[in-house]
């Protein structure tokens, strides 16, 4: 192959990838093992081609050599010696993108062939009515789910209140949220199958409906979860709104939806009926009947709709399709951190309600959340859209009462409210769009599914939820508190872009993936410490971190401590210092905290200088024996002198609990990222050791010159944080 010929047929291949893989049922995970597979073959050959050692045997071709066919010298006039190897490197390295490009370009032409130019309004909606009735429900329980749902749907009128003969009955069940593997993730059948029972009891034609999701498709989705073989036996209709019909629906000019594309299905439906499984949701909190609704836009890139708003657009779905009944599968619940990675729940609830804003406020309270702490609930019951009850009827559980009535496991309100805002905030950046979605696949859906790993990852997203409640525990939600996050949270991404773009021109990105991975840990935990802090502290603590890592790391390198590798590294250096010194400074925070409530340094307050003392010392001592006192000379020699002179100063004026924690953190995260960096080939120490001790023990030093200058500028950083505002 050539560089002229492989482009074109690499696009044709993600052409195949698409059509061939919906005609061969495949996958996701199977389109991507053929596309790397294809893309593999392509390299493994054009590499061989390229470095001669094969002939070039083609027709037309046959007197060429590999590297002249694939420049076409012929043609072109372009040798092998003409092009740097780093220009090939990169050619070949955008081999998958040109597959992924010809499958994005076939997805997107059947997408416009599906979508009509014709604009449907609200009036269009044959589901919708002029007046809404008063709001009812019923809450069951039992063993016998088919029971449960006839006893809850008679409770409050019956099926003929909703369905009449000849109907067409659109049923919204969550398939392609869940996981195949964890039951409560997903609609139970056994709910579904009661209910199209008494749809078709009622002279309606059921059609059971859902979309595909940025992580699963629906048609590998519903054979693993058994609902296809479900549909077959059943002969009920199990439809894909992505492949029906599709049209623009105008939904007002006053929205965040505007145009947008929705299925004819779902305009055409006389009765719409929403039975979403009974979980929570790290970003919405719950995931219920009106989040359910939001499953019925025939769109797999879902990010476009959490830059808009993702409570918003549940509360405009629902204004535009509101079903006209609920049932809340909760036989097999999902507690924890839903969605993806929920706690399967045995609870035998069923709840149902003509008002949807109604059934999910019911179940929010059976799950331990006030209604009003879900944006979405509160914001439909605000416009009118929906009731929450200001009393709430529970007697049918007396005789059935249950161990987890009430107290679900749950993500915290304040913490979802923190996600929400951030992947809203960042995917105003350009081409994050794309990562979110790559994001939701893997660290969502395909940990969920791994092997082995998806046992952890309930835990490692229990533990983000639980940091972040930390990191947010005691802010204030005031305007000007809000725009104070925006401000730090811009400024710490500004540092972090200028970093990850030095770090990209210097050739360090995927030297070393395990490095890469703390780094980006290190940007999120800044991150987040950035929104508790005082916008004056922190950008004090931006400056005087970039002038002390600046003036140091110079000092150093040439003094002949330590080498970089790279062109001119202090484009990431800098810039990776102030983001190190920001988690520092909150992780600190955190520590202090629990050293406080210890007590540990109780009796030794009068002794608060006594870390940086020790800390000193030793490192003096290592900085001699591991023979750097020689190396660096009086420059390298006055620079830490004056920082441990800082440090006295800036310790005297705090407590020892401040100086211990910020001299542990910045000991333990200064050293460990020192050793990953030296592991990953980026910096080279004067004796080629791994390293040194006194390297380590210096991070202790940085911090206290540090936050030095920051008090000497009238920032007190061992009190930065807004939490501690009056």
């Amino acid at each position: 192959m050539s560089f002229l010929i492989d482009p074109p047929l690499l696009f044709l291949s993600g052409m195949f990838i698409y059509f061939g893989g919906r005609r061969l049922e495949w996958g996701r995970h199977a389109k991507i093992v053929v596309g790397l597979g294809i893309a593999l073959v392509f390299i493994v050959f054009s590499s061989l081609l390229y470095t001669d050692a094969i002939r070039c045997v083609f027709p037309f071709f046959s007197n060429m050599t590999g590297s002249e066919f694939m420049f076409h010298t012929n043609l072109t006039g372009i040798t092998k010696a003409d092009v740097p190897l780093e220009v090939v490197v990169i050619l070949f390295l955008l081999y998958p993108l040109w597959i992924f490009a010809g499958y994005a370009f076939a997805l997107l032409s059947t997408k416009r062939l599906r979508t009509s130019k014709a604009v449907f309004t609200y009036s269009d909606v044959k589901s919708r009515k002029e007046k809404r009735d008063p709001s009812e429900y019923a809450v069951m329980r039992d063993e016998n789910v088919g029971k449960c749902v006839a006893e809850a749907i008679n409770s409050i009128g019956g099926i003929d209140r909703f369905v009449k003969n000849g109907d067409k009955v659109l049923i919204k069940v969550n398939i392609c949220g869940g996981v195949p593997e964890s039951k409560g993730s997903f609609t139970s059948t056994e709910v579904v199958e009661k209910l199209v029972e008494l749809v078709r009891g009622a002279g309606g034609v059921p059609t059971v409906a859902d979309a595909d999701m940025i992580w699963t498709k629906f048609g590998p989705a519903s054979k693993d979860t058994g609902w296809a073989d479900w549909a077959k036996s059943k002969n009920v209709r199990l439809l894909n709104l992505i492949y029906t019909k599709i049209v623009r629906f105008d939904f007002g000019k006053e929205s965040t939806l505007g145009l947008e594309r929705v299925s004819k299905e779902m305009i055409d439906a006389d009765v719409i009926i929403s039975v979403p499984t009974m979980k929570t949701h790290l970003l919405t909190g719950v995931t219920l009947g009106m989040k359910n609704m939001y499953g019925t836009f025939p769109e797999i890139d879902k990010a476009k709709f959490h830059r808009a708003g993702i409570e918003e657009v549940i509360y405009y779905v629902n204004k535009a399709f509101t079903p006209n009944l609920v049932v809340i599968d909760g036989s097999i619940g999902g507690e924890a951190i839903g969605p993806l990675s929920c706690r399967p729940l045995s609870y035998k609830t069923i709840i149902a309600s003509n008002d949807v804003v109604t059934a999910d406020s019911v179940a929010c309270k059976l799950m331990g959340y006030e209604p009003t702490k879900i944006n979405h609930i509160k914001t439909a019951r605000d416009r009118g859209l929906g009731e929450i009850p200001t009393e709430y009827k529970f007697d049918n559980l007396k005789d059935k009462p249950h161990i987890k009535d009430f107290n679900w496991e749950r993500p915290d309100p304040d913490v979802k409210d923190f996600y929400e805002w951030a992947i809203e905030f960042v995917l105003k950046f350009p081409g994050w769009e794309t990562l979110f979605n790559l994001g939701a696949d893997f660290f969502l859906y395909d940990t969920a599914r791994l092997p082995v790993i998806r046992y952890f990852t309930p835990a490692v997203l229990q533990l983000l939820n639980d940091s972040v409640y930390l990191a947010l525990k005691g802010q204030k939600k005031t305007e000007a508190d809000k725009k104070r996050r925006r401000v730090n949270a811009s400024l710490v991404l500004l540092v972090a872009i200028a970093s990850l773009l030095g770090f990209y021109l210097n050739g360090f990105f995927w030297m070393s993936p395990f490095f890469d991975v703390n780094y980006m840990v290190a940007i999120i935990v800044s991150l987040l410490v950035s929104l508790r802090m005082k916008t004056r502290h922190l950008a004090t603590l931006v400056v005087a971190a970039g002038l002390v890592s600046f003036a140091l790391e110079r000092t150093i390198t040439s003094g002949g401590v330590l080498v970089y590798q790279g062109k001119d590294p202090f484009l990431f250096v800098v810039p990776g210092w102030i983001i190190l010194m920001i988690a520092i400074l909150g992780i600190s925070d955190l520590l202090r905290a629990w050293i406080e409530g210890l007590g540990i340094f109780k009796m030794l307050e009068r002794w608060r200088v006594l870390p940086t003392v020790v800390i000193a010392l030793v490192f003096a001592a290592f900085f001699i024996w591991e023979g750097y006192f020689n190396v660096g000379k009086s420059p390298v020699q006055l620079m830490y002198l004056a920082m441990i002179v800082l440090g006295l100063f800036y310790s005297s004026r705090c407590s020892i609990d401040w100086n211990a924690a910020l001299a542990i953190v910045s000991v333990a995260l200064g050293g460990y990222m020192e050793l990953a960096g030296s592991l990953a080939g980026f910096w080279q120490y004067h004796f080629l050791e791994t390293l040194p001790v006194f390297m380590t023990l210096a991070w202790a030093l940085n911090s206290w010159a540090v936050h030095g200058i920051s008090y000497l500028a009238g920032a007190d950083l061992s009190d930065s944080m807004a939490a501690k505002l009056d």
